[in-house]
């Protein structure tokens, strides 16, 4: 139909293009028996089922890109607390920045970078001069991440057996040993650099 239709006429609405078809045009019986009949509220429902859908499948080919080895790696890098700081980003307490050390390799599937700030660094720091025994707390949580990866939880309790989050992360196994390792390793030499600051500040 719209090959058919003056370019101006597409500019109307579709109540008035079915009136234009119908005056200007010889249409098949089927096509005309289309146009007078309503869509009930079970078509309109799966039609906009079916759009969605389609929008959801287009939207994940163009994220291709952004998902990506390679895009994950360029994210890491631009947001590591040295890189924020070189850029004069405004890095305060309350910023997150990636901990270096992270990894991220396409051909051996692996992904393990650590998200902190120096407030959650901190929360670490206050229960050790507390002088309470630190008990670091860690989880895994899956289904958070569209690529499957694990999502890390790490925290301390405080006396009052409250929790306080010292670092996330995303991994792409917690069933491995070395992934979890080396997410540990990235929240310890962090919270080192963090503790040191803190002496001199």
């Amino acid at each position: 139909m719209k090959a058919k239709c003056c370019p101006a006429s597409l500019s109307k609405t579709p109540d008035e293009l079915v009136h234009h078809a119908r005056d200007h045009f010889d249409l098949p019986p089927d096509l005309m028996r289309a146009l007078d009949s309503k869509p009930g509220a079970d078509a309109l429902k799966r039609y906009r089922g079916y759009e969605k859908r389609k929008g959801d499948a287009e939207g994940r080919e163009g994220d291709a890109a952004l998902n990506s080895y390679a895009a994950v790696e360029q994210w890491c890098k631009q947001n590591e607390r040295a890189k924020l700081v070189e850029q004069d980003k405004g890095v305060k307490d309350h910023t997150v920045y990636v901990v270096s050390g992270w990894e991220i390799d396409s051909e051996t599937a692996w992904v393990t970078y650590v998200l902190t700030s120096e407030k959650l660094m901190k929360n670490l720091w206050h229960i050790k001069e507390s002088g309470m025994p630190v008990i670091l707390c860690v989880d895994t949580t899956h289904r958070l991440v569209a690529e499957g990866h694990s999502v890390f939880v790490c925290g301390v309790r405080d006396i009052a057996q409250k929790f306080h989050k010292v670092a996330y992360g995303v991994q792409h196994s917690d069933k491995a040993v070395a992934p979890n390792a080396h997410m540990l390793r990235m929240v310890a030499k962090e919270y080192l650099r963090v503790k040191e600051r803190m002496k001199w500040s």
